[in-house]
């Protein structure tokens, strides 16, 4: 029987816009596991659930996260004009969202993104907003930042998101982190067998849940979708 857990990548964002309370709440309601968000930081020190350090894909506005004040980030908001995902969401902060899934015991995927890199007193702050959470992880693309996790409090899981050129495949199990994620591409050869031999806790991202592979992969303990109704029926289907 599979154990893998189902993350609703930035929330269900499937069918709402990504890393806003609507696509969290959504999450919830569609039976997800847990939830992965990203986290940036404003220019006086707010932490924030956004992906991009840019507004412009988000907001059609060209400024900089860490350029803007909380106050100021405050009044933007976030969309896509002329689509299903109207322009109308505030950017949430993320002690909320912890909150939210302390209160609806989801598990928490918080990737670090590039305003929080390398901060040793931003991931203090991060580690003392998961205290008491039951079931929660770190990730992110760069290593060093995930070694600053480690130091500060080595009981926390970190999970290295991997790239075909930014990583040693043949080194994978000398990396010090608990897991890996990467994108399903990646789960072929000649990356397969490293990602099995590493001994680390696989989770795969890029998941629609019409893959064959849902069924037939014991191996990975988390999936990352943007449509956790879909892969929850996907894996449940295969027990």
């Amino acid at each position: 029987m599979s154990k893998s857990q189902v993350f609703a990548h930035r929330g269900a964002s499937g069918s709402h816009f990504e890393n806003t309370m609507s696509a969290f709440q959504a999450a919830a309601k569609k039976g997800a596991d847990g939830i992965e968000l990203d986290v940036q930081q404003t220019k006086d020190g707010q932490l924030v659930v956004i992906h991009d350090d840019n507004l412009l894909r988000l907001a059609g506005i060209d400024q900089q996260v860490d350029n803007l004040t909380a106050e100021e980030l405050g009044q933007i908001r976030i969309g896509k004009g002329g689509s299903r995902f109207l322009f109308g969401h505030p950017i949430p902060i993320l002690f909320d969202v912890i909150s939210f899934c302390q209160q609806n015991g989801l598990s928490l995927n918080i990737e670090l993104k590039e305003t929080v890199y390398g901060q040793p007193a931003v991931i203090e702050r991060i580690l003392h907003y998961i205290e008491g959470v039951p079931d929660v992880h770190i990730s992110s693309f760069d290593y060093p930042t995930l070694q600053l996790v480690r130091q500060q409090d080595p009981s926390v899981e970190t999970a290295l998101l991997l790239k075909k050129a930014t990583v040693d495949w043949e080194c994978l199990p000398a990396y010090d982190v608990d897991a890996f994620h990467f994108h399903k591409r990646l789960w072929k050869e000649p990356y397969l067998t490293p990602l099995l031999e590493s001994q680390k806790t696989l989770r795969m991202y890029g998941v629609t849940g019409k893959e064959s592979f849902l069924s037939q992969s014991p191996q990975i303990e988390g999936w990352i979708t943007d449509y956790p109704a879909r892969v929850q029926r996907k894996i449940k289907g295969s027990r």
